[in-house]
């Protein structure tokens, strides 16, 4: 019989790992609801004008890589609270030569999104829709090494256009499931008591504002997590890392790539 080698027995630890259930405790999720206040006041202060709308405008550097046409992704050191983790990210670019109006035609299209996002978003669905409010089930699927993490959504948009130049999008995920074999004949939701706890809570903040010949787009994602035992942090713990930044980086490379196929066919 051979012997396993490390990248067989890596692979099992993370996949053990984070099949195991985690319970999300109150005291946990009186922090996160503490935190998203937080979240809450800051955009309120930006949409309010007491703060600069824009992150970008905070940092000139900054702006010199967005006008480069760099993407620029940052983050919060990952809070760590009661046996959890809240992820606080940070995603920037700039689109030349568009129109407010064509980048949230884009970011609205919500039947288009598992073409527009794929593989990430499998399936959407609007539930209802009243004016600046959109009620949205997705179907969001990702995968690292032999784990794959499938979550259900419901989704609450609302999309403030506070002048002619800006708009500020929220999304609030208020039911969320996490989805057993997806892809299966056996797929099915998590019972409560046995959700393997990769994402519990969810907000998206997306602020964009016309200027500069183009469209600055700011997406920040925050989301509450299981811990990472201590035993497998090491292993783990890149993951934690990789895995955000490469989804921030394939939307936002994907909105700016439609939303300029939308200026060329005009």
């Amino acid at each position: 019989m051979r012997n396993p080698t490390p990248k067989a027995i890596v692979l099992f630890l993370l996949s053990v790992t984070l099949s195991r259930a985690a319970e999300l405790k109150p005291d946990t999720l009186r922090v996160w609801d503490d935190y998203i206040r937080i979240v809450n006041a800051d955009v309120a202060e930006r949409n309010g004008g007491s703060r600069s709308f824009l992150s970008v405008d905070e940092s000139p550097e900054t702006r010199r890589r967005l006008q480069n046409r760099e993407l620029v992704i940052t983050k919060h050191d990952p809070r760590r609270v009661h046996q959890a983790l809240i992820h606080d990210w940070l995603g920037i670019m700039f689109v030349p030569n568009a129109s407010l109006d064509q980048v949230v035609q884009v970011l609205s299209s919500y039947d288009r999104y598992s073409e527009i996002y794929k593989p990430l978003i499998r399936k959407t669905a609007v539930i209802e829709q009243a004016g600046n409010a959109v009620k949205l089930n997705v179907v969001a699927v990702q995968r690292a090494f032999s784990v794959t993490a499938a979550v259900e959504t419901d989704e609450e948009i609302i999309t403030a256009k506070l002048s002619p130049n800006r708009v500020c999008i929220t999304a609030n995920a208020v039911r969320l499931e996490e989805i057993a074999n997806y892809g299966e004949p056996s797929e099915h939701a998590f019972p409560e008591a046995r959700r393997p706890g990769y994402v519990w809570r969810a907000l998206i903040v997306q602020r964009l504002e016309q200027r500069d010949g183009g469209v600055y787009v700011e997406l920040e994602t925050i989301s509450l997590s299981r811990a990472i035992p201590v035993e497998v942090r090491w292993l783990i713990k890149p993951l934690t890392d990789d895995l955000p930044r490469k989804m921030l980086t394939d939307i936002l490379n994907e909105t700016r790539a439609e939303v300029l196929r939308s200026v060329a066919g005009q």
